[in-house]
């Protein structure tokens, strides 16, 4: 029954499809690695070429398809050949190609080529491509409401719904919002005051002014776009802590231009190309170049940064494939990829060239020093390992006396332990005998073998000193797992047989060890002499031969297509893709990115803005305006705000202005049921949305209440420790092992390049705020800060913390729990409320 459904259905699809069908399957799904590129030598684009075949003989034999190599492979029923590798092709396709190599395999009198990817009209139409349209403001019902043009395109969408604003904010509620908003600071209560007093009309624009003006603004928005930049202050190394020395000065330096309210569009540029510059202003700018060369270093990372942060689409999906939903072919994301294959981390000294000269000399010294020894020490430690697992057997059974001890405590424990990550112990562990302890022993010295056969063949095929990026795409050779897994048991760091340095050296002969003592003093002796390093800056610079880069099809760089000459996205350029001319590419691509005839920059940070506003951007995907994002609450008001943006000279300050000083920015955060209902998401922003504190400004928010809060900016970063008091951006940022902390709180990981932060609510933050050191010492400092009577240090506890006086029910229940509990405990208790970590 079941072969009878399924030859009608075949019958059905193949009437339905031309003639020419099953090779138009080989031109889209097989052509791209055996097209003109042959690999493995095949080529499949004509009937001579399927004949030939490849390294394995004959693709096809006409008229038999069950002999077919071709149709064996697309069946998967080989495991060792199963084609195309990306996935295999439905039953439909594969009964038509296997009907076609019965018949005969015809080809059409001309051959089927992959065309070259041309954007359809459709395509070109989605709302992200558009041109900025500069849309004028709607007009609206409810003339009083709106305080700027911006407010008349919410409203507008508030009353085609049906929908009214909510009431404006109380003063308290505004002042503080504006204050985390800008500083991540909660506002003094003398600041609360004085706004609370002042009913002049440009009251809240004077304290938007003077929080714009604040050197604390650049710690908060800088902080922002360090979450895109995916800024750490370690490289990204899973076997050690791998500090780079200079981070922080590119750190420093997005603050500095946030405060100094740097253009926006000069800020993507110094980022991308600060070296082709101006000379005169390269100084100013070069550190800005940190956003790439404190990236993981892998270029296709670099690549998927730049797209997502600077453009908000997601170019890395086109590294193995044309994008499939956005217009962004292979070509594409290989032309982007060049720029940055063309270009190398390099470092800019902040002192005198001899100086750079001197302490590289002493540190190369030092360098080989090290490399002398850990060299000895591994030639012997491996001799040692092989020797000692030589005897494996005989310290599995430890019935021989002579036997080094330390080594047969080490067997002892490791056999003690019976549930193993492989299966080679089995029958030692059911008899206990000497023919299963030979045969294991076999094995181990068999496996340190293959590892050191393999790991000379992957040095072999990566060259001298292969770089991460290479790292990262080479096609290395490797054991078996389970083999693997037992030469790690045995030889490897933690290993039964490795005496390492430091360990080793009880087993060397006397000439051995004094050879050793002499390089471990001189080594000394050479670190005693080596300074700290010099200061200098992070920075990218051209390869002395840029290049492009050839397609790299299915993502293989084993297997290379055409070349991908270096230029902008197609989808965005308006000069027929004109390839880069300036060195690398990176100051052309900086150019296209900023461009006024590209509308996605100033989209993508307006709407990054208004994000941290009102907690969700008008696009909720912030670094993805692809078909797969989300699409715009308020098309035309985004519009609206990049021309603003643009016009006001990419003025970042004058657009948080325009943002703030609306009325729906300044609405409270009242519930209304009506209005729920219809907009449960809040999309067309009928109130303000309620929000917690990030981890940055929930931590600095309780040193400063409890005025402990060091407010010295910029420097080396701290670890955070108990002693580490100063605003959290300040603190160390680890790729390796993020800080407990901030991983609690929801901090972004550093790897990536972070469009918006997730917001958990788990029993450990509040854990946290019962159990935390931090807490409990910081609850102290609040309380000891209290002076006057209790009734006089509840007023003052509530204004510090809340930015309010409290209520009487609050002050008498204040008052009956400290009959009883201690003040520390009840400024923690307030530490705690949720009207703290939250922002109305």
């Amino acid at each position: 029954m079941k072969t009878t459904v399924r030859a009608i259905f075949l019958a059905f699809v193949c009437c339905l499809l031309p003639a020419e069908e099953p090779v138009a399957i080989l031109a889209h799904r097989c052509y791209s690695c055996h097209g003109s590129a042959k690999t493995a030598g095949l080529q499949l684009d004509s009937r001579e070429t399927l004949l030939k075949g490849g390294k394995s003989g004959p693709s096809i034999h006409p008229g038999d398809p069950d002999k077919s190599l071709l149709i064996e492979a697309i069946r998967y029923q080989n495991p060792k050949l199963k084609m195309p590798p990306s996935g295999k092709l439905s039953d439909a396709e594969i009964a038509l190609l296997a009907d076609w190599v019965k018949d005969g395999a015809k080809y059409p009198d001309a051959p089927v080529q992959v065309a070259e990817y041309k954007i359809a009209p459709e395509q070109r139409a989605f709302w992200a491509y558009q041109p900025i349209k500069n849309p004028a403001a709607p007009a609206v019902k409810d003339a009083k409401w709106p305080k700027t043009n911006l407010d008349r395109f919410i409203l507008a969408a508030l009353e085609a719904k049906g929908m009214k604003p909510a009431v404006p904010a109380d003063r308290r509620t505004l002042i503080r919002r504006a204050s985390f908003d800008l500083t991540g600071l909660p506002p003094s209560p003398a600041e609360v005051e004085a706004f609370v007093a002042d009913r002049s009309p440009d009251a809240f624009a004077r304290v938007v002014d003077g929080l714009l003006a604040s050197p604390h603004y650049g710690e908060r928005w800088g902080r922002y776009w360090l979450d895109v930049a995916r800024y750490s202050d370690d490289k990204l190394d899973s076997e050690r802590d791998n500090p780079y020395p200079n981070a922080f000065r590119y750190r420093d330096w997005v603050i500095q231009a946030f405060n100094d309210d740097m253009p926006f569009d000069v800020f993507v540029k110094a980022q991308l190309a600060a070296d082709h510059m101006p000379a005169a202003e390269r100084g100013k700018y070069e550190p800005g170049l940190g956003f790439y060369a404190l990236s993981p270093e892998f270029q296709d990372e670099r690549v998927d940064a730049t797209a997502r942060g600077f453009l908000g689409l997601t170019v890395a999906c086109a590294q193995c494939h044309d994008h499939k939903f956005d217009p962004i072919p292979t070509k594409d994301y290989y032309s982007m990829m060049g720029v940055f294959t063309s270009s190398h981390i390099s470092e800019f000294p902040l002192v005198p060239e001899a100086e750079v000269k001197s302490w590289k000399d002493k540190k190369q010294r030092v360098d080989d020093q090290k490399q002398l020894i850990a060299d000895f020490v591994k030639v012997q430690s491996d001799s040692l390992s092989a020797v000692l697992a030589s005897r494996t057997a005989d310290y599995m059974l430890g019935t021989d006396t002579s036997l080094d001890a330390d080594t047969v405590e080490r067997w002892k424990k490791y056999l003690a332990k019976t549930e193993k990550d492989h299966p080679f112990l089995n029958g030692w562990y059911a008899s206990k005998s000497s023919k299963a302890a030979l045969e294991f022993q076999t094995l181990v010295v068999a496996v340190n073998t293959e590892k050191n056969r393999i790991d000379e063949e992957n040095k072999i095929l990566l060259g001298l000193n292969p770089s991460r990026d290479a790292l990262s795409q080479a096609s290395l050779k490797s054991m078996e797992r389970d083999r693997f897994v037992l030469w790690n048991e045995i030889y490897g760091s933690s290993g039964v047989v490795h005496y390492g340095d430091g360990k080793i050296d009880r087993f060397l002969g006397e000439a051995w060890k004094a050879r050793l003592e002499r390089m471990r003093a001189d080594l000394k002796r050479l670190e005693s002499d080596l300074p700290a390093q010099y200061p200098f800056l992070h920075v990218m610079a051209d390869n002395d031969k840029p290049r492009d880069e050839r397609i790299h099809l299915r993502g293989s760089q084993d297997t290379l297509g055409d070349v991908a000459p270096r230029r902008f996205l197609q989808i965005l350029s308006t000069d027929g893709q004109k390839p880069f001319s300036e060195g690398s590419g990176r100051l052309d691509l900086a150019n296209a990115i900023v461009s006024p005839a590209n509308p996605l920059t100033a989209r993508v940070i307006a709407n990054r803005i208004w994000q941290h506003h009102f907690g969700q951007g008008l696009v909720r995907t912030p670094s993805n305006f692809g078909r797969q994002g989300d699409r715009p609450s308020h098309p035309e008001l985004l519009d609206w705000l990049a021309q603003q943006l643009i016009d006001g000279r990419w003025s970042l300050k004058q657009l948080h202005r325009e943002i703030m000083l609306s009325a729906a920015y300044q609405q409270s955060a009242a519930y209304n049921e009506a209005a729920f209902q219809s907009d449960p998401e809040n999309r067309l922003l009928w109130r303000y949305n309620r929000r917690r504190l990030d981890a940055e400004a929930l931590r600095d928010a309780v040193l400063a209440v409890a005025g402990d809060l060091d407010l010295s900016a910029g420097g080396p970063p701290v670890r955070m420790t108990e002693d580490f008091k100063r605003r959290t951006v300040y603190g160390f940022v680890s790729r390796r092992r993020l800080d407990g902390y901030l991983a609690l709180f929801d901090f972004p990981n550093p790897n990536n390049t972070s469009e918006q932060r997730m917001e958990t609510n788990v029993p450990l933050q509040r854990l946290f705020f019962m159990n935390s050191e931090l807490m409990m010492r910081e609850a102290e400092a609040f309380a000891a800060r209290l002076k006057g009577s209790d009734t006089e240090k509840i007023q003052q506890a509530y204004e510090l913390a809340l930015g309010r006086p409290p209520l009487p029910l609050e002050t008498k229940k204040a008052l009956e729990f400290l009959k009883s509990g201690t003040w520390p405990q009840y400024a923690q208790a307030l530490l705690s409320a949720n009207e703290f970590s939250f922002v109305n």
